[in-house]
């Protein structure tokens, strides 16, 4: 029987930069420069009839939109060149979004830019297009012939998830930024729409965004859409927590007593709890953060939040229990001071307030969140908080990790099953809940919400974990402090993971937040017979303390750095010797990054990102020379040095890199992100290979940046696993005294961790 490691650290010890040539050609543009120049031209003196018949409510600054043709969502086709021609007459690029193309019974969907300009603005850009000023630049040349038109965002196009009969309700606007005045846009906002500021709650973030809460009617929201400064609005579901069930018969279990106390401390967001109740007493610090009184169906949901991250489920378990790892910090949130704020624009603040200045705590649960499914051209304020405080961290701290329940609305039809904010979180973890059948197999809750997630984290939920069902339900402790209570929801299933995070860095000081992030979904199990939006990246470990170990020949590393966009980075895949050895190997890899947000355009929602290529042999290269046929050889296959020769010296050139696998077929922006998950913050992969044909394995990453973050730092954490189960002897020795900056991660009796 193969013995137990701990897993390895420090791989980014030996990672490497690396120059690459990136592949690519110019695309063919759907029609010649004359014949964009004069289309655009007839977009613009429509453009300003309708300005100047005033059809919508129009400011001194207006928002127009450049519509560019299908396929042309790569970063290279941003309209920079013209916005540059217009730049010094106030025009700038304020967001982007897809849209529609209706071509008969035909919908292709493509990008647009939101471009903020005067009527000054709108004649320069007229006068350099009739003038020919700048038809001898070939960037400017291929961006005009890029565009489809230049015209309005639609007042329908503004407005979205709002159903047939809806009459009244909570709304979330989201206004462009205009920042010479962003006072008098928001005046009038109102003015325009007709709703009462008392009923409103409103955020402008320092990039220029404004996000409003409002409560309103039907033809309150038919005269917002006419405002032309809106960008989107969607409706806004009640908070409601998962009905709880008591039984007084039961009898809770104590936790064992210990004069000792936990260091880790974990922040929860939620209804509050009750710190008497002798599970939680001593491990929860009861906080409130709000002034209203508690009321006892919050705080029941609270303490069994807490009761879930402290010692998971309690069915089954009787008598006295081990004491928690962690400490737990409660913001009671709830009720609200303003039972009309159903956006939970006041919890938001609090949390905007309470993390920044937590700096010793860098795990939160949040069990809640406004009903109603995620669309994919608007993000929420409760979304984009979170994902902002998880990047604008000091570069010196690990970022934050929130685990946020996916939802409860699993069981409804299409589209309004999809996942809730804030569990689109891009830079956090949304958990769906699983249950039990009566075989006692792992099943998928009815219940929980699914995926796909947004663009930025279109895997959803990340991972599932027990949220109980009726027929197995999920066990807390009763406000009664003596017996139990029964609930399900994706409520419990994400303290469970919020939990199972604790642990890990409990039992290592090398694993954080955002690390245990990545080895929870680098472990968690596929379930190959469901789709992916059902499971994300699979069913999450019941044992945690297994993900911390490693066989003789199946190791785990990980790799924790940051790297700059445009940067290319080689990272090891240490395993020496291995081509010499029978059988296949398996190599998987996670890779999970921290990101800043850009709430302005949700289908470029993440303005970072890692692309990984897969290099399996670091000694076999492609030979390429115009004309001729590419051939791919080894500098190690001896009978290979004599062809290599000769093609160098009849021309043909070596490739900068070793031969990836597999290659990329594909590079339209629109396959890549569809099939590679391009611009996600997670990447899970793997790969069975002939031990012969790895040599020295490496694992690439690219870092690229958009929408201004070109020179902004990526946090990267990896998780790289090599199972090479007919290796000779143990991989696991011959990586250490191979590589002696690679050290095991040390793990610690769970009561080495607490002070006395």
């Amino acid at each position: 029987m193969s013995s137990k490691h701990p897993i390895i650290a420090h791989g980014e010890l030996y990672a490497e930069p690396v120059k690459k040539q990136l592949s690519g050609g110019p695309k063919t543009m759907p029609r010649d420069y004359p014949e964009a120049k004069q289309r655009i031209l007839n977009d613009l003196d429509t453009l300003t009839k309708i300005i100047e018949e005033s059809s919508e409510h129009f400011l001194e600054e207006k928002v127009i939109c450049m519509r560019l043709e299908p396929k042309f969502e790569a970063k290279s086709y941003v309209p920079d060149s013209i916005i540059k021609a217009i730049s010094d007459e106030g025009t700038d690029i304020v967001g982007g979004r897809k849209y529609t193309i209706r071509q008969n019974e035909d919908e292709t969907l493509a990008k647009l830019y939101f471009v903020r300009t005067t009527d000054t603005g709108i004649r320069k850009l007229r006068s350099v297009l009739q003038t020919g000023e700048r038809d001898h630049i070939e960037n400017w040349k291929r961006q005009i012939q890029s565009i489809y038109t230049i015209d309005l965002l639609s007042p329908d196009e503004k407005i979205m998830g709002f159903g047939d009969g809806w009459e009244t309700g909570t709304v979330e606007f989201v206004l462009h930024p205009l920042p010479s005045n962003t006072e008098n846009e928001i005046q009038a906002f109102f003015s325009q729409s007709g709703i009462d500021t008392n009923n409103a709650k409103i955020k402008t973030y320092e990039d220029g965004i404004t996000f409003i809460s409002a409560i309103c009617s039907n033809d309150n929201l038919q005269r917002a859409k006419m405002y032309n400064p809106l960008r989107a609005a969607h409706p806004i579901g009640n908070v409601s927590f998962v009905p709880i069930r008591s039984n007084p018969k039961s009898v809770c279990p104590t936790v064992i007593k210990s004069r000792q106390r936990p260091t880790i401390r974990i922040g929860v967001f939620d209804g509050g709890a009750d710190e008497e109740i002798p599970l939680l007493k001593g491990y929860v610090t009861a906080i409130d953060g709000t002034p209203e009184p508690a009321i006892p169906e919050c705080l029941a949901h609270g303490s069994g939040v807490c009761s879930a991250i402290l010692y998971g489920n309690l069915a089954d378990r009787s008598g006295s229990i081990e004491p928690p790892s962690a400490l737990i910090d409660c913001y009671r949130v709830f009720p609200l001071r303003d039972n009309k704020d159903v956006d939970l624009y006041e919890a938001i603040d609090l949390i905007e307030d309470v993390v920044p200045n937590s700096r010793n705590t860098k795990l939160y649960n949040l069990s809640f969140g406004p009903a109603g499914a995620i669309v994919d051209d608007s993000i929420s304020r409760f979304t984009y908080a979170l994902d902002r405080l998880a990047y604008e961290v000091p570069k010196d701290e690990d970022s934050p990790l929130f685990v946020v329940a996916a939802g409860n609305d699993g069981d409804l039809p299409p589209d309004l099953n999809r996942i809730q904010a804030p569990s689109d979180i891009v830079n956090g973890m949304g958990i769906g809940a699983y249950t039990f059948d009566t075989n006692g197999n792992k099943i998928i809750a009815p219940y929980s919400c699914v995926g796909p997630g947004r663009e930025g984290a279109k895997t959803k939920p990340d991972i599932l974990d027990y949220g109980g069902s009726s027929g197995h339900p999920f066990v807390i402790p009763s406000l009664d402090h003596t017996s139990l209570s029964y609930v399900a929801g994706t409520s419990f299933a994400a303290p469970m993971v919020t939990g199972k995070i604790g642990k890990l860095m409990s039992l290592s000081r090398d694993v954080s937040p955002q690390i245990g992030r990545a080895l929870l979904i680098h472990n968690a199990s596929i379930d190959k017979s469901l789709p992916r939006i059902n499971q994300g990246f699979g069913f999450c470990a019941e044992d945690v303390t297994r993900i911390l170990e490693c066989d003789d020949n199946r190791i785990t590393i990980m790799y924790n750095g940051t790297i700059l966009p445009t940067q290319f980075l080689n990272l090891p895949i240490f395993a020496p010797h291995i081509n010499e050895m029978k059988g296949n190997v398996s190599i998987s890899w996670t890779v999970a990054t921290v990101v800043a947000p850009y709430a302005n355009d949700p289908d470029a929602y993440t303005n970072n990102c890692l692309e990984d290529t897969f290099v399996p042999n670091s000694m076999i290269y492609s030979f390429t020379k115009k004309g001729e046929k590419t051939e791919t050889l080894s500098f190690l296959d001896a009978s290979d040095i004599p062809r290599i020769r000769h093609l160098l010296d009849s021309g043909y050139k070596q490739s900068a890199t070793p031969k990836p696998h597999p290659a990329k077929k594909v590079w339209e922006e629109d396959a890549l992100r569809a099939v590679d998950y391009k611009w996600d913050t997670v990447i899970r992969k793997s790969i069975s290979m002939r031990s012969k044909s790895l040599f020295d394995p490496t694992l690439t990453l690219h870092a690229i940046g958009r929408n201004g973050f070109d020179t902004r730092e990526i946090k990267y954490h990896v998780a790289i696993t090599i199972d090479a189960p007919k290796y000779v002897g143990s991989l696991y020795d011959t990586v250490l005294q191979t590589y002696q900056n690679l050290t095991p991660i040390e793990i610690r009796n769970i009561n080495r961790l607490m002070v006395r």
